[in-house]
């Protein structure tokens, strides 16, 4: 373990740092101030940034300007610099995602209330030899010290708490950096125009059907096989013939890099039903590597987690069946209050089934709202039903996938639909919904 020199300033910092601690701060605008350089957009949701050179973590959300949602203190690896080796008590830097959330998964005072597994080592740091696992952002009952984690990204339990609003499985990126570099948030980054030319030849090859060039995008060795070949063939072969009125173009694009990582989360749209104006399409993620100076898809799904199954199973199987089970019937009731006020065009009870920060196809929740109101206008004798109602639940959040049966006088569909859920205080909302094949 390397020990930490501190001169005469730093250690009054340091102990006033120990009297002081700071808690997070939420609303924080940012207006014309900076952002870090490694967002490169942000379309909807949030990103997650942590500093380990000043040992603070940060969420932005754009919502038109970019905000500082979040702020707090954290606690990194004892030793600088980035992971390399299980055991060297460093943690890892580059573009991670949370792929599992671990309630009271160890002594409170080491791991806090609950526990965030990242997805490192990934697919670019397995390529680059570095190995470990276990890498958890966590909470902790002591007081919070600087740079004296194994590894983790650790933060004192409150705040946890307050962070984990932010964090969706799978979704929410995380950029670990040694330090932050600062960017005015008007100022086009560099990269952007290049990886924007990524996405847009993965998505022209998409629409027009051609698999090979999409294999052309990815590393030698990287190219989509097995049943994530079969699915990609299967939306491709389901993509429809669209007027010029309509566009596939991919929504929600977010794109974040740090040094030759990248990723572009999107949604790619495949088809559109002109009568009543829903869409089809699917979430995707293209994780970039650039090699000998070019860009090159090296995967588009995040591994598997690794998780230590013995601090997972802490916690007692039967109370959270019991709890699992209350969610989703308060989340069926969600559904179908959803369902009913929409059928019979209660507009405001409909609107009180999403979350404030819904976001759909480039439209906030109040567009959606009016969106679907005008629909609603133009429509008579609307029934709808569903069925084969399928509900998963994971901590704060949850899906709900059924099919939907629905008929007016413009339009006879079916098809199944999924609506993913967030929990807010302690009411389910919807903040995201796709219809799929």
């Amino acid at each position: 373990m390397i020990k930490k020199r501190f001169s005469s300033y730093g250690t009054i910092l340091f102990f006033l740092f120990l009297l002081c601690p700071i808690t997070a701060s939420t609303n924080i605008p940012v207006g014309d101030e900076k952002i870090p350089d490694s967002i490169i957009s942000l379309s909807s949701g949030y990103a997650i940034v942590v500093d380990k050179q000043h040992q603070k973590i940060y969420v932005f959300q754009k919502n038109g300007t970019f905000s500082k949602v979040f702020e707090a203190p954290c606690s990194t690896g004892q030793n600088p610099g980035s992971k390399q080796a299980a055991g060297d008590k460093k943690t890892p830097n580059g573009i991670f995602f949370v792929t599992k959330m671990l309630t009271n998964p160890g002594p409170p005072e080491i791991y806090g209330s609950m526990a965030f597994s990242l997805d490192y080592p990934t697919i670019s740091d397995q390529r680059a030899g570095r190995d470990g696992n276990n890498i958890w952002i966590h909470g902790t009952t002591k007081t919070l010290l600087p740079t004296q984690s194994k590894g983790c990204v650790v933060l004192h339990d409150n705040d946890l708490k307050r962070l984990a609003k932010f964090i969706y499985i799978n979704k929410t990126p995380v950029v670990i950096s040694e330090f932050i570099k600062w960017a005015p948030q008007d100022k086009i980054p560099p990269l952007k125009n290049e990886l924007e030319r990524i996405l847009t030849s993965w998505h022209k090859a998409f629409v027009k059907k051609d698999i090979k060039a999409i294999d052309s995008l990815y590393a030698p060795g990287s190219e989509i096989k097995g049943k994530r070949r079969e699915d990609l063939n299967h939306k491709i072969k389901c993509l429809t013939n669209l007027d010029q009125h309509f566009l596939l173009e991919p929504r929600d694009v977010s794109i974040l890099q740090k040094n030759n990582n990248a990723v572009i989360i999107f949604d790619q749209i495949y088809a559109v039903n002109s009568n009543n104006y829903s869409f089809q399409g699917f979430y995707n993620k293209l994780i970039l590597e650039k090699i000998n100076n070019k860009w090159y898809v090296t995967d588009d799904a995040t591994p598997p987690p690794t998780v230590n199954k013995n601090l997972a199973q802490v916690s007692s199987k039967q109370t959270e069946d019991k709890s699992n089970s209350q969610e989703k019937e308060a989340i069926e009731n969600l559904v179908n209050k959803w369902l009913s006020n929409w059928k019979y065009g209660k507009m405001r009870t409909y609107r009180s089934c999403y979350a404030p920060d819904f976001q759909s196809r480039g439209m906030n929740l109040s567009d959606w709202v009016s969106y679907k109101t005008t629909i609603r206008q133009k429509s008579e004798n609307i029934s709808i039903r569903i069925d084969k109602l399928q509900i998963s639940v994971n901590n704060d959040t949850a899906r709900a996938s059924f099919i939907q049966h629905y008929s007016s006088s413009l339009i006879n569909s079916k098809g199944k639909k999924t609506l993913e859920l967030k929990k807010i205080g302690d009411e389910w909302k919807i903040y995201r919904e796709l219809m799929n094949n």
